[in-house]
C-alpha cells in the first residue's frame, strides 16, 4: 500500500496580518483619523518652521493660536468642511404608520418542563440508591 501524503495549505500569516491591517485602516478612516493625522502632520511642520525664526515659546504660540495658519491646516479645514456638508448617499425615509394596521400582542414564552421519562429506568435515576455508598478506610 503506497500512502502519499498531501500537504495542506495553510494560509500565510501575511495575509492575516493584512487583513487586519485593511480593517485597521477602513475604521480609522470611517471615523476620520486621516484628517487628525494629517493635522497632526501640519502642526509639527510649523513648529518647526516656527522654532527656527523665533523662540520656541514663541512658535508653540504661533502654530497653535489659530491665527497663522498653513497650507495644510487649510487643506485639513476644508476637507473637514466638505464632509460635514455633504449630504448622505441614501434619502432617508421615515414611514409614519404601516399601510394594514396590525395588532403584534407578544405572550411570555411558556415555563419549560422536564420531559416525562419514556420508561421505568429512567424514572429509576431520581429515586436514592439502593445501598449505602463506600465508606473511606
Amino acid at each position: 500500500m503506497n500512502f502519499k501524503l498531501r500537504p495542506v495549505i495553510k494560509e500565510p500569516a501575511v495575509f492575516k496580518r493584512v487583513a487586519k491591517i485593511l480593517v485597521i485602516l477602513a475604521v480609522a478612516l470611517s471615523v476620520g483619523l486621516h484628517w487628525a493625522l494629517l493635522q497632526t502632520v501640519a502642526w509639527t511642520g510649523m513648529l518647526v518652521t516656527y522654532a527656527q525664526q523665533t523662540s520656541i515659546r514663541d512658535a508653540v504660540a504661533k502654530t497653535f493660536d489659530g491665527k497663522h495658519p498653513c497650507r495644510l491646516c487649510k487643506l485639513v479645514r476644508e476637507g473637514q468642511q466638505s464632509e460635514k456638508e455633504s449630504p448622505a448617499l441614501l434619502p432617508l425615509i421615515k414611514i409614519e404608520s404601516l399601510p394594514c394596521a396590525m395588532a403584534f400582542v407578544l405572550y411570555p414564552p411558556e415555563p419549560i418542563s422536564p420531559p416525562l421519562p419514556a420508561d421505568l429506568s429512567a424514572a429509576r435515576r431520581f429515586e436514592s440508591p439502593p445501598f449505602q455508598p463506600p465508606r473511606a478506610a
